[in-house]
C-alpha cells in the first residue's frame, strides 16, 4: 500500500489546492467545448473560405493544450495529462460533429463536455491509474 501511495503522491493536495485545481480543470474543459463548437462553425465555411481548414486545426491545438494545462494544474503528470487531454478532446469533437448545428446543440454539447470531465475530477486515481495503464500498454 505504501507504495501505492507514492505513486500517486503526485494528486494528493490540499483542499483548497483541490478546489483551485478542479475549477481551473472545469474553465479549460468548457473552453474546450467552446472552441470545438467554433471550430465546427468554421468547418461550415471550409469550403468558401481557405483559411478555415487551418484555422480549425489552430483551434484543435488550443483546445488541447488549455485541456492539457488544466489538467496539469490538477494534478496528473505530463504523459497522463497529454493523453487524458487527447482522449476528452476527440470524444467532445465527436459529441459536437454529432450534434452538428441543431438547435440547442451548443448548451447540450457543453453539458456532455462537462460529464465526460466529471471522472477527471470524481476519481483522479482511478483516471490516472487507468491511463497509466494504457500507456504503459501501448508504450512497453
Amino acid at each position: 500500500m505504501h507504495a501505492l501511495s507514492r505513486l500517486f503522491k503526485h494528486l494528493e493536495v490540499d483542499a483548497w489546492g483541490r478546489v483551485v485545481g478542479d475549477a481551473v480543470f472545469l474553465v479549460a474543459l468548457v473552453l474546450t467545448g467552446l472552441l470545438e463548437r467554433l471550430q465546427i462553425r468554421l468547418r461550415a465555411g471550409e469550403q468558401l473560405r481557405w483559411w478555415a481548414s487551418s484555422g480549425r486545426d489552430v483551434i484543435n491545438a488550443l483546445a488541447f493544450g488549455t485541456m492539457a494545462l488544466g489538467l496539469a494544474v490538477v494534478g496528473y503528470t505530463g504523459p497522463v495529462a497529454l493523453a487524458i487531454a487527447a482522449s476528452l478532446l476527440l470524444l467532445v469533437t465527436a459529441v459536437q460533429s454529432a450534434l452538428g448545428e441543431r438547435k440547442g446543440s451548443g448548451a447540450i454539447a457543453l453539458v456532455a463536455a462537462g460529464a465526460l470531465g466529471v471522472p477527471v475530477i470524481a476519481v483522479p486515481r482511478a483516471v490516472h491509474g487507468l491511463f497509466q495503464l494504457l500507456l504503459g500498454w501501448l508504450f512497453a
